[in-house]
């Protein structure tokens, strides 16, 4: 299963009754490993991510919160957890709630700003919901806005901005990222420390493997992208310098925890914005990661800014094409790519050798039996996302994630029946209330 972030998390993010039931329904669906929602490592408000509500792993009291949700997806056989692990949304977040006037920390001062010509049918379809979508149709339809020139497009952004300040509420500062605020190198020493230290500590808590939060425009991202990183010293410059925060960590929980842990990074094979990290230097990037100790590489692509080919594209299997390249520069590494819905569409992907591991990410929410369907030969029964993106939306309207398919998605914990059924600490529970059954009470 794909890392998604779906703000199930409890306050003051603990992970929560519903988190441990979203996960435990994964594992009893059949997913053979589960990579966990980005886990935030760094414990200042200017990690800017507050506003998601992610897990947090920044000091030990969320320790044996966040073991419990590796506990819950073992007692699943043969079932695996990794954590990802990030330190915080960069120039993509938000100042934390009663700390409004620290700024996001980011590689530069930078802003981000969606780019529309990236809207899918999906995204037109929520925006259409919330009674913006005719915008498009005034600017001559999807179609005529995704194939606009730069030129074109740079006419029409000034009316998008101020119809967006007017009518789009808290999606106006979603689409338009508050200036960030450059990190100084003792600031970024400290992310260093906090993603070793909190990876050291989540092997330590049960988790299978770490992945690095590098894709999407995040913080990580922002370092390696040569449009949000301005810097001239150590951590900015040439790409081998601007890789450099990603390296260390890997380098340095490499040398506590040997050759042998799974460790790896996510990473966009395409930011799809000009002066932004393209795919011959994401593969130069892969291959510096692979050198500093890397063993699997995890497919994604776009940002914030280039919203439509970040989230759930229409249709599927578009994030295959960036997974060959990656191997090759890697050296060979094991190689993740998501963004699949049906099963032969999948299973070509590996039989064609295009890549080692396939992963659900929306299909998962839509349907969580999908493996096991596919197992069972019931791919009639398997419920396909419909890449509407009403889970995407309702994180930034603030609400629960809710499915258009899958009306218990969210309200795991309710629907106990979808979980109980056969995890080994259910059964291990089953044996010792049978030895108090009938017993009176004295």
């Amino acid at each position: 299963m794909s890392p998604m972030n779906m703000g199930y998390t409890g306050p003051m993010g603990f992970a929560s009754e519903q988190t441990n039931a979203w996960y435990a329904t994964r594992a009893r669906g059949g997913f053979g490993l589960i990579i966990t929602e980005c886990i935030v490592a760094n414990p200042y408000p200017w990690r800017g991510s507050d506003s998601l509500n992610p897990l947090l792993c920044d000091a030990q009291d969320k320790y044996r919160h966040i073991s419990q949700v590796a506990d819950v997806v073992h007692s699943y056989k043969g079932a695996k957890i990794f954590a990802q692990l990030s330190p915080g949304w960069g120039r993509q977040g938000h100042p934390q709630p009663g700390h409004k006037s620290i700024a996001s920390g980011a590689p530069s001062a930078v802003p981000m700003e969606m780019d529309f010509r990236h809207i899918t049918k999906g995204w037109l379809r929520q925006a259409t919901r919330l009674g913006f979508g005719g915008i498009v149709n005034n600017f001559g339809g999807l179609e005529a806005i995704q194939n606009m020139s730069d030129e074109e497009y740079d006419k029409l952004r000034p009316y998008i901005r101020d119809f967006m300040e007017k009518n789009g509420g808290e999606l106006y500062h979603v689409a338009y990222g508050e200036t960030p605020r450059e990190l100084t190198i003792r600031e970024i020493e400290q992310i260093e420390d906090f993603m070793v230290e909190q990876a050291i500590a989540l092997y330590g808590l049960g988790f299978d493997g770490i992945e690095l939060h590098t894709p999407h425009g995040y913080l990580l991202h922002q370092f390696l992208s040569p449009r949000s990183n301005l810097r001239e010293d150590m951590y900015g410059g040439n790409t081998e310098n601007r890789c450099r925060i990603v390296t260390n960590i890997i380098e340095r929980i490499r040398k506590k925890v040997g050759p042998d842990k799974a460790l790896g990074v996510r990473i966009s094979g395409n930011e799809y914005m000009n002066d932004g990290l393209d795919h011959e230097e994401a593969c130069k990037v892969v291959k510096l990661l692979s050198e500093a100790g890397a063993n699997f590489i995890n497919v994604s692509q776009g940002s914030y800014e280039a919203f439509g080919k970040g989230f759930a594209p229409d249709g599927e299997n578009e994030f295959t094409q960036w997974a060959p390249g990656f191997k090759k520069a890697s050296g060979g590494l094991l190689i993740i790519t998501p963004d699949f819905i049906t099963p032969e569409v999948a299973a070509e992907a590996i039989a064609s050798s295009k890549t080692d591991i396939i992963s659900l990410g929306r299909q998962s929410i839509a349907d969580p039996y999908w493996p096991a369907k596919v197992k069972a030969g019931r791919t009639q029964d398997i419920v396909k996302c419909c890449r509407c993106q009403q889970c995407y939306m309702n994180l930034f309207e603030g609400k629960w994630a809710r499915c258009t398919v899958n009306p218990t998605a969210g309200f795991e914990k309710y629907y106990p029946e979808l979980w109980q059924e056969d995890g080994l600490m259910d059964q291990r529970a089953k044996r010792f209330m049978e030895k108090r059954a009938e017993l009176p009470q004295i």
